[in-house]
């Protein structure tokens, strides 16, 4: 999947996507039910419910960071499109700071919009 997308954390979940757009959520897995649904702890400490995951898509590992790129569904929600890991070292208290005083700051808007 190529492209630009809104990169968001739990918080900004809530409030900013509209159904259909895609979306980029990074977090940590801390729960699989081994069929269809994860749950990431987003970088703000949110959890977020992750659905429609097709066998053989994604790969679990506890306590994983990733990249999960989907559609919002629900306020908490995300349908599942895929999943890119992004290794045990990724920051993501930093990555979290780069969506709050960055990228939602209103004196950036017009390089993220």
């Amino acid at each position: 999947m190529d492209g630009s997308f809104e990169r968001l954390n739990s918080t900004s979940l809530k409030t900013a996507p509209q159904a259909g757009q895609v979306i980029s959520l990074v977090g940590r897995v801390i729960d699989y039910d081994g069929v269809n649904t994860a749950t990431p702890e987003a970088a703000d400490g949110g959890r977020v419910q992750v659905g429609d995951i097709e066998v053989g898509s994604f790969q679990y590992v506890p306590n994983m960071i990733c990249e999960i790129m989907g559609t919002p569904n629900g306020e908490n929600s995300i349908q599942f499109f895929l999943c890119r890991d992004l290794g045990e070292d990724f920051d993501l208290g930093n990555y979290n700071k780069l969506i709050t005083n960055v990228m939602k700051n209103p004196k950036y808007a017009d390089i993220f919009d």
